[in-house]
Parts: C-alpha cells; sequence; structure tokens
C-alpha cells in the first residue's frame, strides 16, 4: 500500500544566457510535469526552483540552486526527489555534482533523477551518471573555449560585440554586422566631460554638473565618480574598441590580456584629448591611490581613508558633522557606524600617538610591500587555494563520496603542500627586513605624520596625504567604540 503513496519532489531549472529556446525554463518544466505525471510525483509549485541566465560552473553563484539545497536539509525535508531536465543542470562541474549529490543521497535521503535521462538499475548506474557527467563538464569547458575564441577573433578585428556605451548606439542593416553610430547629444557631452577634466575638474565634480543637468547613463542612473573615469579611459570615443578575454576589466585598464583594436565607427574625441586624459588620470592615481579622490574633491582630512568594520565600505562625511557608513546610507549595510567628526579626528589622533611611543612597534598591524610582495602575495593565494581543497576533501570523505584510504592518501598530499606554503610564507617575511629598521622607521613615519596633523597651518590637502601615506586601513567599530589602523610600511 505505501507503494502506492505519491512522492514530493522538487525540481530545479536552469538556462545560460548562451543556450537556446529548446532549454528555456518553461521547456524544461513541461517535460518535468510530464514526467511526475507518469511516475505518482506531486510537484508543488513552491517548490520549483529556477536559475535563469546563470552558469552551472559554481553553485555558489546560483541562488536557486542554494536555495534548494538549504530546503533539503530541512527535517523533515518538505521533498523526496529533485527532478531535473539533464543532469547537466544540475552542476556543469564534476566535482561539485558529485559531493552535493552525496550529500542530498546520502545524508537527506534525497534522490536526484534526470526526467529525459533514464538510467539502467543495478551496480552500473552509478557508473553510467558519472560518465555522463563528465561529458557535460567536457562540453562546457569546449563551449567556453569556443565562445571566447570566436569573441577574441571578433575583438581583434575590431568588431562590435557589447552594449553601446555612452555617446553611441546600436545600428544594424539586414545582413551586416553590428555597428556603432553616434548620438549627437550624448556626444557632445562627451566632448564636455573630457574638456572639463582636461581642464583641471574632477570626476566627481564633473559628475555632479551633469546630474544637476538631468542627464542619465544609458541605464537611467545618475552619473557617480567612477562613470566618468570609465567614460575617460575607454578607447571607443578615439575609434577603437577594447575587450578582454579573460572577463570583466573591473576598472582594471592597465590589463595584460586586453586587446585595443581599431573599428570602423566614428571618433568622438581627438586622441591628443584623450591622451591628455590619460596622462593626468595616471598622475591622479599614482598620488592617490585605487577608488580615491583627490582632496580637493572631499570634504574632511579623514575622507576615504575610514572604512566600516561590519561591512568594509567607506565611512562618508555627512551634513552637518558626522561620518557615516556608505553602505548605510544605499540600505546595504545594517550598521550607520554613526560618529561626530571631532570625535573621530580624536580618536585617530590619540592612537598614532600611542602608537608613537609603543614599547613595542612590531605589535602594530603592518601592510609591507616590496620587492618580495609579488612571491608572498603568490605564496599566500597558493596556500588559499590548498585550504578550499582541503576542506572539499574532507567535505567528500564525510558525505561518503570517497573511502578512508583515498581521503587518507590525498589529505597527507595537501598537508605537505600546505605546510611547503606556509614555510615558504614564513622564510620570505623572516628574510624581509629587520626588526630593528621596522621599529625605527615605522615609528618615525606615525611620528612624521602626527606633527603634520597636528600642525595649526597644516592645509586639508597636505593633512589628508600625511595620513595617506602611512596608514594602509582605518577600521571603526561603533559597537565597541574602537579604531583599528594597519600601517603602510615600505621595505
Amino acid at each position: 500500500m505505501d507503494k502506492m503513496l505519491p512522492r514530493t519532489a522538487a525540481a530545479y531549472i536552469r538556462v545560460s544566457t548562451d543556450e537556446q529556446a529548446d532549454q528555456s525554463p518553461e521547456s524544461q518544466l513541461i517535460e518535468i510535469r510530464k514526467y511526475a505525471g507518469a511516475n505518482n510525483i506531486i510537484l508543488p509549485d513552491d517548490l520549483i526552483f529556477v536559475d535563469e541566465g546563470i552558469s552551472g560552473k559554481r553553485s555558489e553563484n546560483r541562488p536557486g540552486f542554494q536555495k534548494m539545497i538549504g530546503a533539503a536539509k530541512e527535517k523533515p525535508a518538505p521533498f523526496d526527489v529533485i527532478l531535473l531536465w539533464k543532469f547537466s543542470r544540475f552542476a556543469r562541474n564534476q566535482e561539485e555534482s558529485i559531493v552535493y549529490k552525496a550529500l542530498l543521497r546520502k545524508q537527506c535521503g534525497i534522490d536526484v533523477v534526470s526526467v529525459s535521462e533514464p538510467l539502467p538499475g543495478g551496480p552500473f548506474a552509478s557508473l553510467i551518471e558519472r560518465i555522463i557527467e563528465w561529458f557535460d563538464e567536457f562540453y562546457s569547458i569546449r563551449l567556453s573555449q569556443e565562445v571566447k575564441r570566436t569573441m577574441q577573433v571578433k575583438a581583434e578585428r575590431g568588431e562590435f560585440q557589447a552594449s553601446p556605451s555612452f555617446g553611441y548606439k546600436a545600428h544594424m542593416e539586414p545582413g551586416e554586422k553590428t555597428t556603432l553610430e553616434v548620438v549627437p547629444d550624448e556626444a557632445d557631452i562627451v566632448r564636455e566631460i573630457y574638456r572639463r577634466f582636461n581642464a583641471g575638474e574632477g570626476c566627481y565634480v564633473i559628475a555632479k554638473w551633469l546630474n544637476s543637468q538631468g542627464v542619465k547613463t544609458h541605464r537611467g542612473n545618475p552619473f557617480e565618480n567612477r562613470t566618468i573615469e570609465y567614460i575617460l579611459r575607454n578607447p571607443v570615443y578615439i575609434g577603437k574598441l577594447r575587450w578582454t578575454p579573460t572577463g570583466r576589466t573591473r576598472r582594471d585598464f592597465t590589463n595584460p590580456d586586453t586587446i585595443v583594436a581599431s573599428s570602423s565607427h566614428e571618433p568622438i574625441i581627438s586622441e591628443d584629448d584623450f591622451a591628455a586624459a590619460q596622462k593626468r588620470l595616471d598622475e591622479i592615481k599614482a598620488v592617490w591611490g585605487y577608488k580615491a579622490r583627490p582632496t580637493y574633491e572631499l570634504k574632511d582630512w579623514l575622507s576615504g581613508l575610514v572604512r566600516c568594520s561590519e561591512c568594509g565600505a567607506t565611512l562618508t562625511f555627512t551634513k552637518p558633522h558626522y561620518f557615516k557608513c556608505n553602505n548605510y546610507v544605499r540600505g546595504r549595510c545594517k550598521s550607520s557606524q554613526h560618529i561626530n567628526v571631532d570625535l573621530l579626528h580624536e580618536a585617530v589622533l590619540d592612537r598614532l600617538k600611542a602608537d608613537i611611543s609603543s614599547p613595542h612597534p612590531l605589535s602594530l598591524s603592518i601592510s609591507r610591500s616590496g620587492p618580495s610582495h609579488d612571491d608572498l602575495t603568490r605564496l599566500r593565494t597558493l596556500l588559499n587555494d590548498l585550504r578550499r581543497r582541503d576542506s572539499r576533501l574532507l567535505d567528500a570523505y564525510l558525505s561518503g563520496t570517497i573511502g578512508l584510504d583515498q581521503f587518507t592518501m590525498a589529505k597527507r598530499a595537501l598537508d605537505a603542500q600546505i605546510k611547503d606554503a606556509e614555510d615558504g610564507i614564513a622564510e620570505k617575511e623572516a628574510a624581509s627586513t629587520s626588526p630593528e629598521r621596522i621599529t625605527a622607521a615605522l615609528s618615525e613615519s606615525i611620528r612624521q605624520a602626527y606633527n603634520t596633523l597636528i600642525a595649526p597651518d597644516t592645509s586639508l590637502e597636505d593633512k589628508n596625504m600625511a595620513l595617506r601615506s602611512i596608514t594602509d586601513r582605518i577600521t571603526f567599530d561603533k559597537s565597541t567604540m574602537s579604531l583599528d589602523i594597519i600601517y603602510r610600511f615600505i621595505f
């Protein structure tokens, strides 16, 4: 009698942006519902999990998938089986697929079924499923390589293959390639942006002017400091197109992998004006660093330097006389980190004064950089990767995916690699410089900055530069009313 009771299922549906209409969420759901109806399975609407336009390579990037796994861990679980159109919808990464399926089947008692890829009964079912997963991952890798190769060829030819930048619109004649066409009103704005910047105005000031004129970006958003910088860095305005094979530039405009090729569209800016803008931007960044603005655009000598302990965002000056977490203002952080500007000034100065006379300067937090910095970064990155692999290995063993012998052998090899990386980091840090040099140089640097900050005739700009020159990060925590400073030390 129990065998006749219907099972409850969850459906997982995923489609990438580059996949065809026959793989659409609707078409996948139709096939899944057909299977459920024919096999005495109930599929409630609230147990249909969808990730649309998302790759299956990494599970943490799929909110629908993570929500489904979270539901499966509930006691009791709200479903008995997960239905997929194909196993490739579950994951394109065989390692993740094995771990999650083992978790579901062995710890949650939930099966994973492909409605279009029936598996035979008996001992060969698991083997065939692994073979299908391997082919899915192989196909994903080959497809990704082919797409990137095609895009790279187009980029090298100067062919347009992205959203049109401000100042242009996409134009396509029947049977011809898509090209860029100048939008006259927007082009005038782009020219004015370059004119103002090359005349000495900053990105923040230009963005504020555009917003006062009611100008919006192509996405309908107001202009920001970074929007102006992106326009000033974009070679599209001198008749060229930029494309990075490894992904988005993330404002890394000097990425050596980036391809910049001449295109057929009409330029808006002269090459001389573009070159002048690049030179000024480089000079600003050399002094102020990544994402920082010159002091004449800031409202206080601590602007751009103090960060929220909760989310890491910068504390911004808020009228009439407060600093507040920038992400809190935007609704992205739960902690306001609200503090009076005078109290924050006093806290920073008191901390610097205490650290100058610290009997143990080496106990201070120091961010080091110098000749061996690249090697240390490489070793630390390797160590983090090894520790992640170690964690995944333990998960695979605990879920029963691998046996004790296999786990022991792999664990021994990973431990040896982790120790080598840790020894390498310790050796390079120990050899980088002497404790005596750090003690003397760091104390003197803090003392000089402190004297600059308390001098009555010091300008706002000089104060900001003095503090910026010795600090890598300043963090404020309102809950404990504490201030942490990580000093910058170059050796």
